[in-house]
């Protein structure tokens, strides 16, 4: 394994984390809040998701975090390549992860 695959390796491990941390954040985030300012927060973020990530990155984002699909059956249901998949998911997570740390970081400035 070459340097370069390691700095690699140790990047992807680095952004599983951050989306890991991103969403029990969120988590904790929503789990403190009234109902009221939940479900407005949801609908707002949502629309936003909607708005920032591409068509593809949403769908395929939806079907393996909400329906529980493997990259291979995403790749089989869209007729795509498993690494197309795979792309996807990482340049989606990108974009939720910044849309998520702006959402909780006004949260914080509002409720502070």
């Amino acid at each position: 394994m070459t340097k370069g695959d390691k700095t690699m390796q140790a990047n992807r491990l680095f952004e599983r984390e951050a989306d890991r941390a991103a969403y029990e954040g969120y988590l904790s985030a929503l789990a403190s809040d009234n109902s009221a300012f939940r479900a407005s927060f949801r609908d707002a973020f949502f629309h936003a998701l909607r708005e920032e990530l591409t068509d593809r990155q949403y769908e395929v984002l939806w079907l393996k975090e909400v329906e529980g699909l493997s990259g291979k059956e995403i790749a089989y249901k869209l007729g795509i390549s498993q690494s197309a998949v795979s792309r996807h998911l990482t340049r989606g997570k990108k974009r939720l992860r910044v849309l998520l740390a702006y959402n909780l970081e006004l949260r914080s400035q509002r409720f502070s």
